[in-house]
């Protein structure tokens, strides 16, 4: 190895060193003292979470083995079941949210109406069903939404009756374009969606007045307003025994009394101990009655309900029919009878409620099993599975869904039917009534329905006739009519084209029936539109006509301009475009730019080859639109303008002086100028400036050395690459294969820093009074973007690399070397003592394995070198004496040498 290499050899040693140091600490996370991740109490949501899951129905029956604490909870809550109604009235919202749910049942009607939105929306299906009418009226409109949308959900997501799965066709798949296959995805029971899990839908009507057929019972309260010769307001509430007690008067018979004479026999009853009065009776809170709903309902019982409630309150209130129960035929029994047959298909039907008959206490409302039903599916206003009661035919059916649509294919009708017990067909009819010559519900009405038919209504062809489309770079694309004889001058009107388009081809894309294979023909669309019949042809069905952009089928005509304009580069050429208007369209010449003479580059095309020549232009006399030189211009010109000779930038004829100068700034400066002229200018240093760090860069010098740079930086990450091959052959134990991993890891850390990193285009030059300073060897011409950075004195000496303590420290007037090395803990057992080296402020390098030339300046050798301040002390860490680690040795001594010369100290770790 030659002399002096190890001077740089450890840089990146030293640098991976300080590399790591500085990721572990950017790594690590930071936390105050004394923080944990639970120091922050539990959010309310969180609290309640634990009862939440409770109400679940998946977390009620836990896997668990019996323990105390669960006996604890089974003690409690058998603590809150024998608690009263007024002690459970008291009950924090907390504390009810940990209520089971046969304790909520036990709540009574007063303590449930003092729930809050939120505890109303945990509740159940089977809590919700046991709560009064008067308390879920309470419920805010945003829980009843939420209610219903819940409810609206669990209804998309409920499993398919076997019924609506029998309607369910499998088809193929669309495998051509033009095809219009059939398939039901989903055909669902009617009117089983009308009721809601939540019976919000369906609740009683209790804020209204009763009416006067309404019976008087016990459990109902009497209003009682009088004036006169006795006055007072009483609440009067109806015994068991069907009385209301009136002062004065005693008890007074009002059981089974309908509303409407209430008015009277209260009256009478006054009349016998006062005279001149008046009153006025009103209904306060109706008596609540029991009703039983069986049959195939979701939730059979019995409800208490308000006596105010119909049968579809009840039935609402059970969540609805099953799809195994009917609508059609739901039977009200009092006292053994059937009292009422309902048909709720009148109800959602038509609107009709007639049958919808007021409950009494005790009465029994029976859902029936689904009578016969069919479905009708496709293009009828509303397809749906009906259960059929009095319904026939296919007339009586598509009545019920509302009727066909205009879309809806006559010519085929399909009903899927099941053969009982055998099997699965399908038949087809014709009902378009232009063939039979009946009317179209003469011909449904002789087409019988069966028990699980299934109707499709099939769609016309969904095909636009009678229409040609107009495509492409036109105004107005799209379908157009076809009218008999229509040509395309009529579709190409002239409000219909675009600027530009191309009027030498058009396209037209014909099929030919039977089979319908596509052909292209060709037009002129200017010809067409003027009327030349060979090119004006007649459009068909089907036609698509295109027109073409200019540009889609030119290649559009350009010019360039570069040189001194404001804007250069590629331009359009327009119709007799001259070179003015070049000018303009790139933003004018510039004042750099050299008028008396531009190079207009023209192409000359001849049969076999083009070639190129060069029209000189005066661009003065161009802007003063001289002919000679405001010449027209042709396709593919590029014309050049030259910059003045001698013309010198403004970022060229700057100079920036920073740091320790009288007047620092940016300063313009004359060719051939030296710097000791621009610090003259400057009025000179200051008293604090410390001449021997001073910086100076130069961004030619900074471009060679970035080059330089990045060539020797790509030669070594190739040659790592290549050794990282070799590794595995060439190492002769597992340490030494390890510590070479090691090795190349850290040298290809450092390249990868490096390549982050960029060359600072550094001079090294010695400062000195300028009165010395002048006309030395260091005086040097400037040029524009030379850069001069003077700081003050530093306070600092630098020591870095293989020591126990890499710091700074504070100049001292006599520290060397081993004065520095000792306040750094000195060496380390893996430091390269014999290639130490010294960074100086000025950026020169001392080494010591320079010793030989250094005996001339320090008697005692390097460890005795002065240091100043600003300088740093390198100690590279030594490698094995191996062959393999000399050449990882040699490619750091590279890398550090080029990190050196780049200026890039703080890109090598430094």
């Amino acid at each position: 190895m030659k002399k002096g290499n190890f001077l740089l050899i450890s840089i990146l040693s030293a640098g991976a060193i300080l590399i790591n140091f500085c990721s572990g600490f950017a790594e690590s996370p930071y936390r105050p003292y004394g923080a944990t991740s639970n120091t922050k109490a539990q959010p309310s949501l969180f609290r309640n979470m634990s009862s939440h899951q409770f109400r679940d129905p998946s977390a009620r029956m836990p896997l668990r083995t019996p323990s105390d604490s669960n006996l604890q909870k089974k003690d409690k809550s058998e603590e809150r079941g024998k608690l009263s109604d007024e002690e459970r009235g008291k009950l924090s919202g907390e504390e009810r949210g940990k209520l089971s749910d046969e304790e909520r049942r036990k709540l009574s009607d007063d303590v449930r109406g003092k729930l809050s939105d939120e505890e109303r929306r945990k509740l159940s299906d089977e809590e919700w069903r046991n709560l009064s009418d008067e308390e879920r009226r309470k419920l805010s409109d945003d829980v009843r939404d939420k209610i219903r949308s819940a409810a609206r959900t669990e209804e998309e997501e409920e499993e398919l009756s076997t019924i609506e799965k029998m309607a369910l066709t499998e088809e193929p798949t669309d495998e051509y374009p033009d095809t219009q296959p059939y398939k039901i995805k989903k055909l669902t029971q009617f009117g089983y969606n009308f009721f809601r899990p939540s019976s919000i839908g369906f609740s009683p009507l209790s804020d209204v007045p009763v009416g006067d057929n309404y019976l008087i019972g016990p459990g109902d309260r009497i209003i009682l307003n009088l004036w006169g010769s006795v006055e007072g307001t009483y609440e009067l509430d109806v015994n068991r025994s069907g009385e209301i007690f009136l002062p004065k008067v005693g008890d007074i018979k009002v059981y089974g009394i309908p509303f409407a004479k209430l008015h009277d026999v209260i009256r009478a009853g006054l009349a016998k101990n006062f005279k001149d009065f008046g009153l006025n009776v009103t209904m306060g809170k109706l008596r609540k009655i029991k009703v039983f709903v069986v049959g195939e309902v979701k939730a059979p019982g019995d409800y208490n309900m308000s006596s105010l409630s119909t049968l579809i309150n009840a039935l609402s209130a059970a969540g609805g029919p099953l799809k195994t129960g009917s609508l059609r035929n739901i039977q009200v029994k009092r006292g053994g009878k059937v009292v009422e047959t309902a048909d709720l298909y009148d109800f959602f039907l038509k609107g009709d409620k007639s049958k919808d008959i007021r409950l009494l206490a005790g009465d029994t409302v029976f859902v029936p099993v689904i009578g016969r039903v069919a479905g009708v599916a496709g293009n009828v206003r509303r397809p749906a599975i009906y259960e059929l009661k009095g319904e026939k035919n296919l007339n009586d059916l598509i009545s019920l869904a509302e009727g066909l649509l205009p879309t809806g294919y006559l010519q085929r009708v399909q009903i899927s039917r099941v053969e009982v017990h055998e099997k699965k067909l399908i038949a087809d009819f014709n009902i378009d009534p232009k063939i039979g010559g009946k009317s179209l519900e003469q011909i449904m009405e002789s087409i019988k329905i069966q028990d699980m038919d299934i109707v499709k209504i099939f769609p016309i062809d969904l095909k636009l006739r009678d229409q040609v489309r107009l495509d492409g770079y036109v105004l107005r694309p799209g379908d157009y009519a076809l009218t008999p004889g229509m040509r395309i001058s009529r579709l190409l009107t002239k409000d219909n084209l675009l600027p530009e388009y191309y009027d030498s081809v058009g396209e037209i894309t014909r099929r030919y029936p039977p089979d319908s294979p596509p052909e292209k023909i060709l037009f002129n669309p200017a010809k067409a539109i003027a009327g030349d019949p060979a090119f004006d042809l007649e459009l068909r069905e089907f036609d698509k006509v295109r027109i073409y952009s200019r540009w889609e089928m030119e290649e559009m005509p350009k010019v360039w301009v570069n040189g001194e304009v404001q804007n250069p580069g590629e331009y359009r050429l327009f119709r007799n475009m001259i070179v003015h208007d070049l000018l303009v369209a790139a933003g004018n010449p510039r004042l750099s730019a050299y008028m008396e003479s531009a190079e207009l580059s023209r192409l000359r095309k001849s049969g076999k080859e083009v070639t190129s020549y060069s029209i000189i232009i005066n661009l003065a006399e161009a802007i003063k639109d001289n002919p000679t030189h405001n010449i027209r211009l042709d396709p593919y010109d590029e014309l050049i303008i030259r910059k003045i000779p001698r013309w010198v930038d403004e970022t060229e004829r700057s100079i920036l002086l920073s740091g320790e100068f009288v007047f620092p700034g940016v300063y313009p400066v004359h060719r051939g100028e030296k710097l000791s002229s621009l610090i003259m200018r400057a009025g000179g240093f200051t008293d604090k400036a410390y001449l021997p760090a001073a910086r100076f860069t130069r961004e030619s010098v900074r471009e060679q050395q970035q080059k330089r740079m990045d060539e020797i930086i790509d030669t070594a990450e190739q040659e790592i690459s290549k050794k990282q091959i070799e590794l595995t052959s060439i190492a002769a134990s597992k340490e030494e294969l390890e510590a070479t991993k090691a090795a190349l890891a850290g040298l290809q850390k450092s390249i990868e820093l490096l390549r982050t990193k960029r060359a600072e285009g550094r001079l090294v030059i010695r400062l000195s009074a300028l009165d010395k300073f002048k006309d030395s060897d260091f005086d040097v011409e400037l040029k524009g973007g030379d850069i001069l950075e003077v700081p003050e004195t530093p306070n600092s000496v630098t020591v870095l690399g293989q020591v126990y303590n890499p710091t700074s420290f504070i100049p001292v007037n006599d520290g060397d070397v081993g004065y520095y090395l000792k306040k750094a803990g000195g060496p380390t057992k893996y430091a390269e003592e014999d290639d130490i080296y010294i960074v100086r402020a000025d950026g020169t390098v001392i080494s010591r394995q320079q010793s030989s030339l250094l005996k001339a300046f320090f008697s005692s050798g390097f460890m005795s070198a002065g240091i100043k301040p600003g300088d740093t002390i390198v100690v590279p860490q030594r490698f094995e004496r191996i062959a393999w680690m000399r050449e990882i040795k040699d490619i750091a001594t590279i890398l550090g040498q080029i990190a050196l010369t780049g200026g890039v100290l703080v890109a090598a770790g430094l």
